[in-house]
């Protein structure tokens, strides 16, 4: 595998690296791909009343055209392109584990490194079909204000390694275990 290696400091080595093998898009990118079959049923009926229509269109046909052409725009974009296009950013992803942090490679040079502290958890998580995430990073909760002034509770997401195969998160468990509580 390459990419991560050139991200490290210098000195520093790997433990274990790997990628996901099973790549599973979150909850917007099932929203933007209902858009846009929305917007294909807005072609449908676009089209559909226009061909009904078309004696009676004289000087609208550009007008309905455009609206077509609109709506198959926004069809190919959000449904078939924007769901490509993150696939294509998640096989990117690369995942390691060096003498001293958990690293996080997104796309080709944002490098994520997080601590394993002494009593961190490392969970393992079986997700069926969609692979096996290892979660060892549990943000604090922070209080913040919103725009009215009144404070309100954050509470970031945990992390980790997601879509592993079974053997690739039982080796990364081991490295980060092995890491556990290192400066």
């Amino acid at each position: 595998m390459t990419g991560i290696e050139a991200h490290l400091a210098p000195g520093e080595t790997l433990l274990w690296q790997g990628k996901p093998a099973h790549i599973r898009l979150g909850g917007a990118y099932k929203v933007i791909a209902a858009f846009g079959w929305l917007s294909l049923l807005t072609f449908a009926f676009f089209l559909l009343i226009g061909l009904a229509h078309m004696d009676e269109m004289e000087g609208a046909f550009g007008f309905w055209l455009t609206f077509l052409l609109l709506s198959a725009t926004l069809f190919a974009v959000f449904a078939l392109f924007a769901p490509y296009w993150g696939k294509r950013v998640a096989r990117r992803v690369r995942y390691g584990v060096s003498e001293s942090r958990a690293l996080v490679l997104v796309g080709s040079g944002n490098l994520i490194r997080h601590r394993i502290t002494a009593k961190g958890k490392i969970e393992r998580h079986d997700r069926g079909k969609h692979g096996w995430d290892l979660i060892f990073h549990f943000p604090a909760p922070r209080t913040v204000q919103d725009a009215s002034g009144q404070p309100r509770t954050i509470r970031p997401r945990p992390t980790g390694f997601h879509g592993l195969t079974g053997a690739e998160a039982k080796l990364a468990e081991a490295a980060l275990h092995a890491i556990r509580g290192r400066p």
